[in-house]
């Protein structure tokens, strides 16, 4: 995200608690609270209190949501594509990317595929029971999430024949 995309002019038209028009230009604190490297600053500087270290990795090198670990390659993907196959099994891209991240190398630039194969199981156990919750509160979520939701038709030919 570029400061530069920040700063344009808002296209909502607020008042402030006088009455008055608030400005439409974004600068300083507004664009600051937006900037990813201060939420990286912030969330390194809480860790140092705790005795922790934060892992950054290469984002241009690493390419989590192209990776298959079981097949060794990448594939690039739509950013509407919500879910992704690996191997036999389906899964959601962002979880999958979280994933790929958690077994990285330590030098970040790269997946230890290793890591991958041995902690997998246990990463598709928690997956699909997260899954599972996250549809049985499917009402409350954003269809961005990329669950299997069914359509307004099915809804409403559900809701018929319940009544």
């Amino acid at each position: 995200m570029s400061f530069k995309g920040l700063a344009k002019r808002t296209k909502v038209t607020k008042k402030n608690k006088n009455g008055k028009f608030q400005s439409k230009k974004r600068f300083g604190k507004s664009i600051g609270s937006y900037a990813p490297a201060l939420l990286m600053t912030i969330i390194k500087q809480k860790l140092i209190y705790i005795e922790k270290e934060l892992h950054e990795i290469n984002t241009y090198s690493f390419k989590a949501s192209q990776y298959n670990h079981v097949t060794d390659s990448f594939k690039k993907k739509k950013h509407h594509q919500q879910w992704s196959y690996v191997g036999d099994h389906k899964v959601q891209r962002d979880l999958d990317s979280a994933f790929l991240i958690m077994n990285s190398q330590s030098d970040g630039k790269s997946t230890n595929r290793e890591y991958c194969i041995r902690t997998f199981k246990n990463f598709l156990i928690l997956h699909n029971n997260q899954m599972e919750q996250l549809n049985q509160h499917a009402s409350y979520l954003p269809s961005s999430m990329g669950l299997d939701l069914p359509s307004q038709v099915e809804m409403l030919a559900f809701v018929k024949s319940v009544c």
